[in-house]
C-alpha cells in the first residue's frame, strides 16, 4: 500500500495518538503465565550501540506466546486513520488499549520482570531513571498486518498517580504502601509476541541515534518472539519507526515503566 508523506521530525508517540473508540468498559480474561515465569534467568541486556535500549530475551516462551496471540484474536480491535493530525505520526496498525491494573502488577511481580530490574547491578542501578514501582496499567495491543507500519516519532514522558487514574480521582490500583504513590514512566516496553519464527516479514523497531532518518546511522533491532524490548522515553527518547510488515502478522504488547516520582 502507499504510504502516506513521511515526517522525519519528532512527531508526538502514541501517547499523543487519538481514536475515536472509548477504552473497554471491561478488563479482558488474560490467559495465565503458563509455564510459570521466568522460564531462564533474565537480566537486561544493553544494546552495543547506545544504553538507552536494554533486551530481555525470552521473557515470554514461544508457547505462551502463540497462547497470547490466540487470545489477542477474539478481542476488538481499532484500525488507527493513515492520515494523522498535524504534528502526529503516520501510523497504520490495528490496536486495543484497556486500564488494567492487574494486568500490569501480574507483568511486573510474576514474570521476573522486578527482580530483573532491581537487580544490584552497577551497570543497571541508575538506567531506570529513578526507583522501578511497577507498570503502567494503560495497556496496549498493537497488531500490524501486511502493509501496515508506525512512521518515525518520539514519545514523551507521561506522569501519573499509582492508586488513581490520570484523568479523576478514582482508585484503579492498589499498592502496599498509602498513600497513593506518585510516579512517572521513563521506558517504553515492547512484548513481542511473533517474528520471522511464526511468517512475519519486516516489522523491525529501528532507531536513530541523531534525531533525523539515516540509514548509514540506524539501530535496527529484528524481532524476536518473546523478548521484551525497552527503550528510554521522554527527553532523552530516541527517534524511532516500526518498519512495514510485507508478510504475517506483528503482535506486540506494550505498557511503560514507572519509578517514584
Amino acid at each position: 500500500m502507499p504510504k502516506p508523506k513521511s515526517n522525519n521530525n519528532k512527531s508526538k508517540g502514541p501517547t499523543a495518538q487519538t481514536t475515536s473508540a472509548t477504552p473497554p468498559a471491561t478488563t479482558p480474561s488474560w490467559p495465565p503465565f503458563k509455564p510459570p515465569l521466568p522460564v531462564t534467568h533474565l537480566t537486561p541486556e544493553l544494546h552495543p550501540s547506545t544504553p538507552r535500549i536494554a533486551l530481555l530475551p525470552h521473557f515470554f516462551p514461544r508457547s505462551l506466546c502463540r497462547d497470547y496471540v490466540a487470545f489477542l484474536r477474539t478481542l476488538s480491535m481499532q484500525t488507527t486513520p493513515s492520515r494523522p493530525k498535524r504534528g502526529e505520526a503516520v501510523r497504520v496498525n490495528d490496536r486495543f488499549q484497556v486500564e488494567d491494573a492487574l494486568f500490569a502488577r501480574r507483568l511486573w511481580e510474576q514474570t521476573g520482570l522486578k527482580e530483573a530490574l532491581l537487580e544490584d547491578n552497577e551497570h543497571l542501578r541508575d538506567l531506570w531513571g529513578g526507583e522501578p514501582i511497577g507498570l503502567n496499567p494503560n495497556i496496549r495491543v498493537y497488531r500490524y498486518s501486511k502493509g501496515q507500519y508506525f512512521d518515525c516519532h518520539c514519545q514523551r514522558t507521561t506522569l501519573l498517580t499509582c492508586g488513581t487514574r490520570p484523568d479523576d480521582d478514582s482508585n484503579f490500583l492498589t499498592l502496599p504502601s498509602e498513600p497513593p504513590i506518585p510516579v512517572r514512566t521513563t521506558w517504553t516496553l515492547l512484548l513481542y509476541l511473533t517474528s520471522a519464527a511464526e511468517g512475519c516479514v519486516g516489522g523491525e523497531t529501528v532507531f536513530y541515534p541523531h534525531d533525523r532518518k539515516s540509514a548509514a546511522e540506524e539501530i535496527a533491532v529484528p524481532l524476536q518472539t518473546g523478548m521484551l524490548l525497552l527503550h528510554k522515553h521522554g527527553d532523552d527518547c530516541l527517534l524511532h519507526e516500526g518498519r512495514e510488515v510485507h508478510e504475517g502478522e506483528k503482535w506486540v504488547l506494550r505498557t511503560d515503566l514507572c519509578v517514584r516520582k
